[in-house]
């Protein structure tokens, strides 16, 4: 409990944006967290938060030990623009024609983009939206007031989709499942994502 509390400590001292989330959940858990709060004699919202935010640590280190070797070595990436976190990344990467990722380890991704390298932004709830070729120059500049902590590369041939292709469409082309939540993928078998996007311009 003391590593909870250490965490609960600092977090506070951590201004951030929060947004309001409605959850059902099972009466055995919900028992539970109370009596955490008690026994911790914090605030439900700060227990319940800390419990969510260990678990999206777990998720985010088992997604990351699932990246196999070939997807480390493609010429296909799958960048996710963190369009849930803050519109203004996404935007920002539509519009100056980028490949951005923020803070460490993630923004650390984007030094694995070599040149000629297709990568595809991808935008939460809507799809590949765009995709360019990699420069093979990673490039830094300030997070807001945090200094090089988005590491971003120039796209070339940047192309904007009329239409974005939606994740049951990736998956559906691929014939596998696709794991949308890591800041960037490998993707080996790209080329049929890239054949897809050009025959639907063409047609």
């Amino acid at each position: 409990m003391s590593d909870l509390r250490n965490l609960i400590k600092e977090s506070k001292a951590i201004k951030k944006e929060f947004v309001a989330l409605t959850v059902r959940m099972p009466k055995e858990l919900y028992s539970f967290i109370e009596g955490l709060v008690d026994q911790l004699t914090l605030s439900k919202q700060e227990v319940t938060l800390k419990l969510i935010e260990e678990g999206v640590k777990i998720a985010e280190e088992e997604l990351r030990l699932n990246e196999n070797e070939d997807e480390r070595n493609t010429t296909f990436h799958i960048l996710n623009t963190n369009r849930r976190n803050d519109a203004n990344d996404h935007e920002d990467m539509i519009s100056n024609k980028i490949a951005a990722a923020f803070y460490d380890p993630w923004k650390f991704n984007i030094d694995r983009i070599k040149k000629g390298d297709t990568v595809f932004l991808y935008g939460n709830g809507v799809g590949i939206v765009a995709y360019g070729k990699g420069s093979g120059v990673t490039l830094t500049k300030d997070r807001y007031e945090d200094k090089d902590e988005c590491h971003y590369q120039e796209l070339l041939d940047f192309k904007v989709l009329k239409q974005p292709m939606s994740a049951a469409e990736i998956k559906n082309i691929l014939g596998r499942n696709v794991v949308f939540l890591r800041t960037m993928s490998g993707m080996p078998d790209g080329q049929k994502v890239l054949d897809k996007i050009n025959n639907k311009k063409n047609t």
